[in-house]
Formats: C-alpha cells, structure tokens, sequence
C-alpha cells in the first residue's frame, strides 16, 4: 500500500507541474517521467534529500506494482486516485507550495496533511451516525456521481460486511470477478451468516426503518413489543351512583372490571433454494448497483438480499393484521398453510366481539350506498353518544371505495370541488372525527369507529421479522426466519343488558350491522378424526385429506348461519351427518364440492337451510331486453323477451373488439329480427325464432359486424 507522504507528494506535484491527466511514467524505466526543470521545482519545494526520497518511494511502488503484473494503465490510474485522494483545496495547495519553496520543512506539510485526514474522518463518522432517508431528492442528486470502491472494501466503505475477502458477491460487484457466487460452499453460507447478523446489530435502526416503511399500516396505531404470548388490560364500569335524599340505606353501586386480552401469534418463513436461484438474486442485485454513472442506495448484497426477503413478508403481514383468521395447523401438516390463516386480524376480533360475545352493540343503519353514503356517516356519528360524539382522537374506518364515494357525493351535494389530496380527512361538521382507509378492507360495506390510541400492534422482538439464517444441507440452500406478530383491541366494551342506559356507553368501538368478511370468504378446518369440528369461523371448507364424517359442530353461536363447503378432490366420500345434532334433509356429501348452509339453534344444534351438490361457478348473469336497442356494457349475452316481433336497430357502448351474443325467444310469433342499420352489419338480413337461436356481433372501427350465428 502506498505511504501516506506519497498522496501528498503526487497531490503536490499535480499543483505544481500542471498534471492534467495524473502522473506520467516512463514505461521503460517503470519510474516517475519528470523533466530537469520538473526536479528543479521538485526540490525547490521540499530540499534535495526529501526530494529525492519522496521521488524514490514512488518509483518504488510503481515496480513493486509492475512486479505483481499489474499493467501500466492500471498504475496510472491507482495513482491519480491516490493524487486526488488528499482531497486539500487549491488554497491549501498553494500554502504547501508558497511554504516548502520559501524553505518550510516536510514535516510541516506532513502535519497540515495529517490534520486535513483528521478533518475528512470527523467528516465521515458524522455521515455514518447520521440516518439514510430513501429522499428521492437525494438520488437524483447523486445520478451523476461514479462508483467508486478501495481496494479492500466495496464502496470504500468501513463495514466488514462490504469487504472484497471471502465474499464473491462483493468481488462480482466490484468487477474484479465475473463468475457467480457458488451459494453451495459452506463456508460462502457461514460468512453470509455472519454478515446478515452483523448488519442486524450494526444497523437496527435502517431495519426498522424498513419494516416501518413496508408494513402500510396507519402510523399512529401504537405497538408494544416484548409480548411472548398474551397481555390483558382491564376495565372498569361503574353504573350510575348518585340518588336523592331518603330514609333507608339503600346502596345502588354496581361495577364491573372486564379484561382484554391481546393474543401474540408465533410466525414462520421458511424458503428453499438451490445455489442457481440465488445466483438469480444476486445477478439483479448488480442489475441495480453496478451502472456506471449512479451511485447504488448505499447497501451492500447483505441489506439489499434482506430488503428482496421482506417485501413480500411485510405485505403479507399488513393483510394477516387486519383480515387474518388464525387457524392452528397440525403438527403432522404435509401442506404449507397459507399466510391468511397464521393469526386473528382486526375484522375477525371486531367480529367475533359483535357476533359472538356481544362486547359491543352495533348500529342498524342499513347498507350504504353512493347516494347515502354522506347520510350514512353523518348518521353512524349522531348515534354515538353525546360525551363520545365530542371527544377529539375518534377514527371512522372504512374502504377505499367508500371514502371516494363520500368525496364525489359531498361535492355534488354541496357544489365543491375542494382539494382533499385525493381524500377528505374528516367528515362534514366533525373536524374531531378523522376518516381512515384501510386498504384490507377493499369490497367491503363493514365501517367502524374507534379511538386513534385504542388499537395497538403486538410485537415480540421487532427486529425479528427480517432476521433470516442461512442453511445448506442435501444440496439445497434454506433460509428461514421465526417471529411474533398480533393486533388487537385495547379495549372494545362491556356486555351490558339490551335497553340498558349505558348500552352504548360502555364501549369504545362502534359499528355498522353488515357482514364484517365478504360471503366468500372461507377458512379451512383441520380433520382431527373425531368428527367433531370447531367452528371458528362462518364460512368452512375441507381440504381434500379430509378423511372423516362430521357428526357435530361445536364452538357455534345460537342464531346465526354456518357454512361448510365440500371439495370434489377427496381423496374418498365423506359426509356431514344427519342425525341428533345436525337437522339435515339427509347426508350431505363433501366430495360433491357444494355448500351446506346451517342455522344454529338455540340448543346450539344446527339446522338445514340449504344446500348445493356441486362447487361455485363464476357465471356472468344473461341479460334480459324487451326493445330493439341493446347496452352491450350490461353483459355479453343478451336474452330477448319481448312480447312482439321486434327488429334490433342500434347497439350503445361497448369496447373495440367486444363480441356480443344475442338469442332469440320461445314465446309464440313473437321473432327478433336483424338487419344491416344504423352502426349494425350483418352478412344477411335474419330473424330468430326461438331461443336456441343466435346471432353473434363484435365492435371493429365503431361499428358491430356479424361473427358468428346459429339460426335453425
């Protein structure tokens, strides 16, 4: 490595000679190329023997370079980095220069260069503790600034976990390797190891930071960590206490301590590779880095590898928090479960407080609608009670769609076109009142309300969730991460008697009565063989290993309906049984892939309702129409019914290349005709007797031409 006078000496002599284009060398001599009046100047400035030793020292480090077949190109370069490396200012030079040709000693020089180090180390220490922000403003900024690496670490940096030794990734980077990294090495893996929990304990505060910014829940939701399995906070009601003046002792308070529990959910990632896939992932981590003329995001293989693992674990932990239902999966599971059923989501415990353990009382405001919907808010809000209705820190959540209906309808009603930013923030005449999307909650009509403070994030070990280990065994790469994640409600009410003064009160969630999931939303329940199923949820299905008949239904709520759906891969015919538990018109088979609807009576026993012998099917409804002219956006088959012979003369909308079929009908003399008119083509004009018969039409250029026909 070259000596710390030589920067400075090559610095110097740049400022001095005028070098344009770093240091020339003499190829024959692999030396310094210096004129007599170059010297001259030389030793002027620093004294004939600290010239000459100066002088020498390079030379010296310019054939120990070529010694080690380094090429010449490659010395000039090493040396006009390290010319610039000195980083002194043009008045800093000229000092160098004004001082050592009026005699000064190198030692001073040495000393202003020592204290110029010291200053540029300050300077990096500084930059290092500061955070590193993703500001779009500073990337642009940066687009034009070239990569640069030493020679011992990738972006000059100081981080071992950016060292060019033992690490291929970082080599490749760098460009001095063009071979993929062998992930099957064990060594390769343990030094992987070894960085990812480095980078952890250097850098929690950019992992966090990341978990943060990939989670996409509300930011003010409080969280408390260092939660291992459960945390209950209690609640106290006190009824009313006060009476008038009377003889007899007749005491009247009545209080009630009621806990909530928060429930913490154990949490797995488990993936597996070969070595050629994450070779993959380290070919588009250079995709990213390595451009010339941009500067990468400041983060090595290490962070951008856990970045890459998290994106898709963070998403997936926003929509568990808030639509997840926990289902326990067996022990001897031969099927990864899927990442909806890892723990229980806000709508779920919302739910089960409003269906099942009545915890609060909803509000019956009926289903919302575009042109209600300002009505409806304005109403969900008078009913809360008076000493609620005023508080300030009160959240109203509800869909995206829901909130944008809100919006266009306020501006109809009251001829504003304000800037919301795309929403509005609080409802009208409610500025206490802060409106919430939560984006989980897309399709649904469920709205409810809460305190900002009320709804907190569990957490064991935040940190966790992006802490991954490397593994290598039977040829395949595994990494696998283990973490605790929950939600709840801090408190939701207290169960009070219908009627009860304080029925409303005494809760600190509110809601609409609509299905809180849509209707086609299942759950999977596991077959423990006892035929016994726990029903944790509305809506069931069987996968297909179910290999036991079901006798009876147990952990149900009396007055509400259950679901159980079949599957037609099973691998053998099984049934819910008809018999003292379950009122059914017969045996119902799950292999059949229908539904089997219930009722849960009073006793708790279940009741039939209905059922299907077949699985859903996703059909697009036929379209009825009595005129001759059709709205092809309605459908893309059209039924006639009209009660007289009818011609079709104009088809409206549509998009270019749409294709329509429209069927005649059975209704006696009564025909639909076609024929070439207005933006209608047809080959040849025909009429359509009944209903089997069709003609088929498609939108090209504007106008609907005949495709296709069956006339019998």
């Amino acid at each position: 490595m070259i000596f710390t006078k030589t920067k400075l000496f090559l610095a110097m002599c740049a400022g001095m000679l005028g070098w344009k284009d770093g240091p020339p060398i003499d190829a024959e001599s692999n030396s310094l190329k210096l004129s007599a009046e170059d010297r001259k100047k030389i030793v002027a400035a620093l004294g004939e023997a600290d010239a000459e030793k100066a002088i020498n020292g390079v030379n010296a480090e310019i054939q120990s370079l070529t010694a080690n077949n380094t090429d010449m190109l490659a010395i000039k370069h090493e040396l006009d980095a390290l010319e610039k490396e000195s980083n002194l200012t043009a008045e800093e030079m000229q000092k160098i220069t004004a001082e050592n040709a009026n005699g000064g000693e190198f030692a001073t020089v040495i000393a202003m260069f020592k204290a110029n180090q010291k200053k540029q180390a300050d300077m990096i220490a500084a930059l290092v503790m500061e955070p590193e922000p993703d500001s779009p403003f500073a990337i642009i900024r940066n687009v034009q600034t070239k990569i640069e690496h030493s020679a011992t670490h990738l972006f000059a940096s100081a981080n071992s976990y950016d060292a060019f030794i033992d690490r291929p990734w970082n080599q490749r980077a760098a460009g001095q390797t063009s071979a993929a990294t062998n992930f099957m090495d064990q060594p390769t893996v343990n030094k992987l190891n070894d960085d990812m929990n480095l980078y952890f304990r250097q850098n929690p505060d950019v992992v966090n930071s990341l978990q943060r910014d990939n989670f996409g829940l509300p930011t003010f939701w409080p969280k408390r960590t260092k939660i291992d399995d459960r945390i209950a906070d209690a609640t106290i009601v006190t009824a009313e206490i006060s009476q008038s003046r009377k003889l007899p002792w007749l005491p009247k308070n009545k209080q009630k301590i009621q806990p909530e529990e928060g429930k913490i959910f154990p949490i797995q990632i488990d993936i597996e590779f070969v070595g050629f896939f994450l070779q993959k992932i380290e070919a588009s981590w250079l995709n990213m880095m390595n451009k010339e003329g941009s500067q990468p995001y400041k983060e090595s293989f290490v962070r951008f590898l856990v970045s890459e693992l998290d994106k898709k674990a963070r998403v997936e932990d926003r929509i568990a928090t808030i639509k997840g239902v926990y289902v326990e999966t067996p022990e001897d599971a031969t099927v990864a479960g899927r990442f909806i059923n890892r723990q229980n989501g806000l709508l779920y415990l919302a739910q089960q407080a409003r269906d099942v353990t009545k915890k609060y009382r909803p509000f019956d405001l009926g289903l919302p609608t575009s042109t209600n919907i300002c009505d409806y808010v304005d109403n969900f809000i008078k009913r809360l009670p008076i000493e609620v209705r005023e508080q300030q820190g009160l959240v109203l959540y509800l869909s995206d769609e829901w909130l944008r209906a809100y919006k266009r309808r306020y501006e109809t009603l009251y001829g504003l076109n304000e800037d919301y930013k795309g929403y509005p923030e609080t409802p009208k005449d409610y500025p206490n009142v802060k409106f919430e999307r939560l984006t989980d909650m897309a399709g649904s009509d469920f709205m409810f309300m809460t305190f900002d403070d009320n709804i907190e994030i569990l957490e064991n070990v935040p940190a966790e969730k992006s802490l991954y280990t490397f593994e290598l065994a039977k040829r395949n790469f595994y990494i696998f991460a283990d973490y605790k994640m929950g939600v709840r409600f801090i408190h939701i009410g207290t169960e009070v008697e219908a009627g009860d003064p304080l029925e409303f009160a005494v809760q600190t969630v509110w809601s609409n009565t609509v299905p809180v999931f849509a209707p086609d939303f299942y759950v999977p329940v596991n077959d423990d063989e006892t035929g016994k199923v726990k029903a944790i949820f509305k809506n069931l299905y069987v996968s297909k290993f179910w290999k036991t008949d079901i006798t009876e239904f147990k952990n149900t709520t009396p007055g509400t309906v259950l679901k159980i759906k079949g599957d037609v891969s099973l691998l053998a015919a099984k049934y819910v049984k008809d018999n003292a538990n379950n009122d059914l018109t017969s045996d119902f088979n799950l292999a059949s892939g229908g539904t089997l609807t219930l009722f849960i009576q009073p006793d708790g026993k279940t009741k039939e309702l209905s059922r299907t012998d077949a699985p859903e099917v996703n059909i697009i409804p036929d379209v009825i129409f009595t005129t001759g002219t059709i709205d092809a956006d309605q459908g893309t088959t059209f039924k006639f019914n009209g009660v007289a012979t009818t011609p079709v003369t104009l088809i409206t909308k549509g998009v270019e290349g749409k294709s329509i079929k429209i069927h005649g009908t059975n209704a006696s003399g009564v025909n639909l005709s076609f024929a070439t008119t207005q933006n209608i083509v047809m080959n040849s004009a025909e009429t359509l007797g009944d209903d089997n018969d069709y003609v088929q039409l498609t939108l090209v250029d504007g106008k609907w031409l005949e495709t296709d026909k069956n006339i019998t």
